[in-house]
């Protein structure tokens, strides 16, 4: 994609340096090979451990929540819960992954300037998500009878902006290759949500509202300690606002489409339930949920750190090296996921059980059957990282659009006449799908690839 100079001349002269002297460095790279290997070891064990703190803070509060609420009281919070990921999803279109690229290839000589735009973007753009959640209360009554739920969805609107501009700064912690940074800001994220969801509990105050405010604070703090470190410059800079605005556009207006077919591919579930089934259904299916997803999220996070690498080796090696990595990828991650399955067979029962406190153990009987999409998505994981270090993002896209159309035309009616058991297949058939169009896909592009060699 072009990447417009302009701003990278102007960030240059308030500057008063060259286009080839940087303003904001990580720190100086030692000369010896292994040092380097050693240094960015560490990097991406920081950047690991951050994920992972996200995805256990994650896990904790809905296991919290689980625990505390009434079923119809978790149910409208999870599902309320699946309108901010989608609302997240485009938050992360048009603001973090532009930012992750054009951060350090436009703005690489005046970070803090770029990211105080980045700042007044954020609230601008998440003041219009926040509206959504109340307009979609309007009309809720068509829907749902669920009295719990325009409580949760006010919950999200309130929530957003102070939860979203966390993630902001986090993943800005990341354009200055300082994962330490993001590391103490999701601790700490983590530490007072959990102090406070255990606070509410005590004086009787939790529920969906409560839950989500919870969560503004927790995102309020953790923001302040990462804009302390990371200091954005706020004031008036030659940047244009409209430039940056312009970029962000340009590079994130196809992620949107690509945020909306992967909600539709899993996220849409929770609406499909809330809507044709009743509350507690949801809260079940959130409830099983809970119990799948830490092993999607920690592959994800290392994909995060393996995609550099499968770039950096289809370039220099070429096809046929990028499929010999990418095949160990995909049995690694299946071996993981097969482990994870069994244990869910095995054990998981008696795991909810214990974690639930004794609710929602009538559903245990279909935890393996909602533990195969996580299967199929830890064998799909592999073609998608290659797709991607093959310059190809948009047969990610292709396959999550394949997946999201058969949520609509099969997902839907297998909820509507077999109820949770449905939406559990719905899923099971959606991961499928997505599995087998990435894989086409990457085989297509890997013989075209081969050829061109």
């Amino acid at each position: 994609m072009h990447v417009d100079k302009f701003p990278v001349v102007l960030c240059n002269l308030v500057a008063g340096q060259n286009s080839s002297t940087r303003v904001l460095q990580a720190r100086p790279m030692p000369v010896n090979g292994l040092r380097v290997r050693l240094a960015w070891m560490g990097k991406g064990g920081m950047a690991l451990a951050d994920q992972g703190l996200v995805a256990t803070s994650g896990f904790l509060v809905n296991v919290l929540l689980a625990r505390s609420l009434a079923p119809e009281q978790y149910g409208a919070y999870a599902l309320a819960f699946s309108v901010l990921m989608f609302l997240a999803g485009l938050h992360n279109a048009l603001l973090l992954e532009p930012m992750s690229v054009l951060g350090p290839a436009s703005y690489g000589n005046c970070l803090p300037v770029y990211l105080g735009k980045l700042l007044r973007l954020h609230f601008a753009l998440t003041f219009l998500l926040a509206l959504l959640p109340g307009l979609g209360i309007i009309g809720l009554r068509h829907f749902t009878s669920s009295a719990m739920l325009p409580s949760a969805l006010r919950g999200v609107s309130l929530a957003i902006p102070w939860i979203l501009f966390f993630w902001l700064w986090r993943r800005a912690a990341y354009l200055d290759l300082r994962p330490g940074v993001a590391v103490r800001g999701s601790a700490t994220y983590a530490l007072v949500a959990l102090l406070l969801l255990a606070v509410f509990y005590r004086l009787g105050w939790l529920s969906p509202l409560t839950a989500f405010l919870v969560q503004a604070v927790a995102g309020i703090v953790a923001a302040t300690l990462l804009i302390v470190s990371i200091r954005p410059q706020l004031g008036l800079s030659s940047t244009p606002m409209g430039t940056v605005v312009k970029q962000h556009w340009g590079y994130g207006r196809w992620a949107v489409v690509t945020a909306l077919v992967y909600w539709l591919s899993g996220g849409a579930y929770y609406v499909i339930v809330g809507t044709l089934l009743q509350m507690e259904d949801v809260a079940a299916f959130r409830a099983l949920q809970n119990f799948v997803l830490p092993v999607p999220q920690l592959i994800t996070a290392i994909s995060l750190l393996v995609l550099p690498w499968a770039s950096a080796r289809f370039a220099d090696q070429g096809a046929r090296a990028l499929e010999r990595s990418i095949r160990t990828i995909i049995l690694l991650f299946t071996a993981a996921a097969m482990a994870y399955l069994i244990g869910l067979i095995l054990f998981g029962r008696v795991l909810m059980e214990v974690v639930y406190n004794g609710r929602y153990t009538q559903f245990a009987h279909l935890l393996p059957l909602l533990g195969l999409p996580m299967l199929f998505m830890a064998a799909s994981q592999g073609p998608a990282i290659a797709v991607q270090a093959m310059q190809a993002p948009s047969e990610v896209s292709l396959a999550y659009t394949a997946a999201g159309i058969l949520t609509i035309l099969v997902g839907v009616a297998l909820t509507r006449y077999w109820g949770l058991v449905g939406a559990v297949l719905g899923t099971l058939a959606s991961s499928l799908v997505f599995l087998v169009v990435i894989t086409y896909r990457y085989q297509a592009r890997l013989k075209k690839a081969s050829l061109s060699a």
